[in-house]
């Protein structure tokens, strides 16, 4: 948005130079002065309105109307300024990206020019000006492929942000499936074990009331006590993976790649290093390393050359955690941190981490580092 008001800014500028300086340089006073102010106007009107033009061509049509008036009544067809305002509407109309509309303003452009030429058909500026006409409409071509290409680019590009979205959100539809059904097996758990467990022993407890036996009470209440300590590790045990459902993050890093590499037809390597799988995560830290992950996947499929992935997980010296995404890159270049590895970046430095990222012996690597402060080791 911001290029697009510069090169407004730098359009108007260069029009009202040139507007600016043909009456100074041609000395037009009195009536030719107020023809030509109403032409100018006339010229800056339909330029600068045509965003609200259905049909950008008559604009364009009227507007080099406008300058080969000047040219026939006020000035000559030799003066050379008004020239650079047809040249300048010329390269401005073939800036579309749709064919029609380039060919349709092309000729609207050059229809008044034509009695310009042929009044210079006697001169060697005839073939001076046809000259540049024909260069500059090969460069409007040219401008007009790119910004057709561009267009082109740009709708794939928000396709895949779509998809991209789309994928995104199933993988958080599935982890939050994932997430209930675990909670639902883990509540039946306690529901089937630990609930008849006590109400067995409740069930012990009301006959030991009514017991008479000093021995047999004592062989009851151990039962119970038996029976108690089963009910407390059973529920120690449910809520242990319940706790472990939130905590422990590789599993689920793991079911993302897997699920990425068949639905994507990527061939991920994944390496854990010594320590990564019985090293306890916090759940931020699995959010964090989650979504970095599912980033650099996403951003390996529309960056890389190679279908290949390598990931690895690392502890570094007992006190940092370690991921990297590394894929191959036949032709090494540049690339551009857009939003993607924005996000990775950030996710790293809200763990008080860092990302970095390089493009060495063909490979873009991608690194996010966060200190395991907090976990019990």
């Amino acid at each position: 948005m911001g290029n697009k008001i510069s090169l407004l800014w730098l359009k108007l500028c260069f029009l009202c130079t040139i507007l600016f300086i043909l009456p100074i340089y041609y000395s037009l006073t009195g009536l030719l002065l107020a023809a030509y102010l109403l032409a100018a106007g006339m010229y800056l009107a339909l330029y600068f309105s045509l965003p609200i033009w259905k049909e950008k061509w008559v604009a364009y049509l009227l507007a080099s109307g406008a300058v080969v008036m000047v040219q026939h009544i006020i000035l000559t067809q030799f003066d050379v300024l008004p020239w650079l305002l047809l040249y300048f509407l010329l390269l401005d109309g073939m800036q579309s990206s749709a064919t029609k509309q380039a060919v349709l303003t092309t000729t609207a452009v050059l229809l008044p020019v034509t009695t310009s030429f042929s009044a210079l058909a006697v001169s060697d500026l005839f073939f001076y000006h046809l000259f540049l006409f024909i260069m500059l409409i090969g460069v409007g071509a040219l401008i007009h492929r790119y910004y057709r290409d561009n267009e082109k680019f740009d709708r794939e590009w928000k396709s895949l942000l779509v998809e991209y979205r789309a994928l995104k959100r199933q993988v958080l539809e599935n982890e939050e499936v994932a997430r209930v059904e675990e909670r639902n097996r883990i509540a039946r758990d306690i529901h089937d074990s630990v609930g008849h467990q006590l109400t067995a022993l409740m069930m012990q407890l009301a006959v030991a009331e009514q017991a008479a036996g000093e021995e047999k009470v004592a062989s009851i209440v151990k039962q119970s006590k038996q029976l108690a300590r089963e009910s407390l590790d059973g529920m120690r045990k449910a809520v242990k993976a319940l706790q472990g459902e939130e905590e422990q993050g590789i599993a689920s890093v793991i079911h993302l790649i897997r699920k990425l590499e068949a639905e994507s037809q990527m061939r991920v390597q994944l390496t854990t290093k010594t320590g990564v799988l019985s090293q306890p995560l916090s759940n931020e830290h699995n959010i964090a390393l989650y979504r970095f992950v599912q980033e650099g996947i996403t951003n390996a499929m529309r960056h890389g050359s190679s279908k290949e992935i390598s990931i690895t997980l690392e502890i570094i010296g007992e006190h940092s955690f370690q991921v990297k995404v590394e894929n191959k890159m036949e032709v090494p270049r540049y690339v551009e941190e857009g939003f993607g590895l924005q996000n990775m970046r950030k996710r790293m430095e809200g763990l008080n981490g860092r990302m970095e990222r390089e493009v060495t012996g063909g490979y873009f690597t991608v690194k996010g580092i966060f200190p395991l402060k907090g976990v019990t080791y």
